[in-house]
This record gives structure tokens, C-alpha cells and sequence, in this order.
């Protein structure tokens, strides 16, 4: 049986690191607009936001990150991909137009070895 979550898991070529990075939004063409908001899921090509707003597929946006535990800032400029509700909140893909390639190395290099714990103590426990 296949569940329509494995099928999501099918279509991506990298790994996803589940994560909880604040983030402030901006959209272009909507002046002053800046959200806060915070990435759930980051990979090479995309990452999964969680919003207080509604947004529909083919937005562009721009997300400052800012990471000071890694002295880290960096610009993704980004357009969605998908968005549904959840029980309170918006949750919206992004895929990645451009960023920084050293930013994207290290955010990732940050978050690996979080997920390689987190997968270590499933496995432990299960």
C-alpha cells in the first residue's frame, strides 16, 4: 500500500533536515511587507515554512535567516511550490532560486549533525 506521504518522500533527490529557524519574510512588489516566520525543513533545492498567512503556488519571497549560534545571515530568494492548511497555520514549500552557496553549505553542515542524532535515538529506540 502506498500512503500519499511515501509519495511525496519519492519525488525528492535530497535529504530534508527537520529544523525550527526563525526567519522574517519579505515579498516583492508588497511594500513594507515583512512576516516572521520559521522553516520546518530545509534541503538543497527547498525548504517547508510555516506562515500566518495565505499564499498560492508561484509566489516569490525572499527569507533573511539568520542562524547567531553559526554567525550566519543569508538571503534565499524563493518561489512556492505548494501551500495548505493546517489546524492554525499555513505551511508553504519553497524551492530555492538563489543563495549564497557558502550560506547553503553551512546552514546544511549545521543541520546534519542535529538529524544524524535525531535518527541515532529512533533507532535506539526502536
Amino acid at each position: 500500500m502506498i500512503f500519499e506521504g511515501d509519495m511525496e518522500e519519492e519525488k525528492r533527490k535530497f535529504l530534508r533536515f527537520e529544523c525550527l529557524i526563525p526567519v522574517e519574510i519579505s515579498m516583492p512588489g508588497r511594500t513594507h511587507m515583512l512576516e516572521r516566520a520559521a522553516i520546518h525543513d530545509f534541503s538543497t533545492e527547498g525548504l517547508k515554512l510555516a506562515i500566518n498567512f495565505d499564499l498560492k503556488p508561484g509566489t516569490p519571497m525572499e527569507i533573511n535567516i539568520n542562524l547567531p549560534e553559526k554567525n550566519l545571515l543569508a538571503t534565499v530568494s524563493a518561489e512556492i511550490a505548494w501551500a495548505r492548511s493546517t489546524e492554525d497555520k499555513m505551511e508553504v514549500g519553497l524551492k530555492i532560486k538563489k543563495m549564497d552557496k557558502k550560506a547553503k553549505s553551512e546552514l546544511l553542515n549545521y543541520l546534519f549533525p542535529q538529524w544524524l542524532e535525531k535518527k541515532r535515538k529512533e533507532k535506539n529506540e526502536g
